[in-house]
């Protein structure tokens, strides 16, 4: 894959929670992480994969060059309104930062509002050549114990902190976000983990919200089979929720 080409899977038109106002988010494929929890598995594998879903054969994944992808997403324009723009999520999309920081830059010349959802688990150089470029951040928080973390996720937590110090500092990380399950996320050591992250990020706030099902499909498309995880309680949540905000954290349940 060239430098110029960013490998997308999907663009997805009228989203209302990948950050401000209404926005058209593009998903890239390849990610840092293996998550057990996973909604996208057709995001995990940096190259195209061939799958078969209700009689119907495809590829996910499709290459674009800067230009065309930028024409493309301008379509939508009309919609986004003065709030709106464009996210970037995945997968990890930092894994192709030299060809995402082509087209965020483009887009800014444009004029156009740009996010990026990452979970950060990549070198700091990919981070740093596309903050100028970006307006607003989410970042995921998951596993916050370093043994766990690398077991579980794949992950060296000690780029991750850096990361988000790094984006904390330049002003553009906007929002956390936590995706809540009982085994690995929701425990109560990562729970009080949690917390004293938080903390560390001042007028930061925090989203939690319940993994869920809804990428089986994808999962036997591609002939494998999704991690079944234990119910997560709308309730406990909200009662976690509610021991943040004591805490002084701006945070809010929501649902994805």
């Amino acid at each position: 894959m060239t430098q110029n080409r960013l490998m997308i899977t999907n663009i997805q038109r009228m989203c209302f929670h990948d950050g401000p106002g209404i926005r058209t988010t593009v998903f890239t494929k390849g990610c840092s992480l293996h998550c057990p929890w996973c909604s996208n598995p057709e995001n995990l594998s940096a190259v195209p994969e061939h799958y078969e879903r209700d009689g119907i054969q495809g590829t996910y994944g499709q290459e674009y060059k800067t230009e065309e992808l930028v024409k493309t997403l301008l379509k939508d324009r009309d919609f986004w309104g003065e709030d709106g723009g464009v996210t970037f999520s995945g997968g990890e999309a930092l894994l192709q930062a030299g060809a995402l920081e082509e087209v965020l830059k483009r887009l800014k010349e444009l004029g156009v509002h740009t996010a990026i959802e990452t979970a950060l688990f990549v070198p700091e150089e990919n981070l740093r050549g596309v903050l100028p470029y970006i307006d607003y951040g989410i970042v995921d928080v998951k596993v916050l114990n370093p043994a766990v973390c690398k077991e579980v996720l794949g992950g060296k937590l000690e780029f991750y902190r850096k990361n988000v110090r790094l984006f904390y500092d330049s002003g553009r990380l906007k929002l956390f976000r936590v995706p809540c399950c009982r085994e690995y996320t929701f425990t109560e050591e990562n729970k009080r983990l949690l917390k004293e992250f938080f903390r560390e990020y001042p007028n930061v706030p925090v989203q939690l919200f319940a993994i869920h099902s809804l990428g089986e499909k994808k999962y036997r498309s591609l002939g494998r089979t999704m991690w079944k995880a234990g119910e997560m309680e709308q309730e406990s949540l909200e009662k976690y929720c509610r021991e943040l905000k004591e805490c002084g954290i701006e945070a809010e349940v929501i649902r994805i």
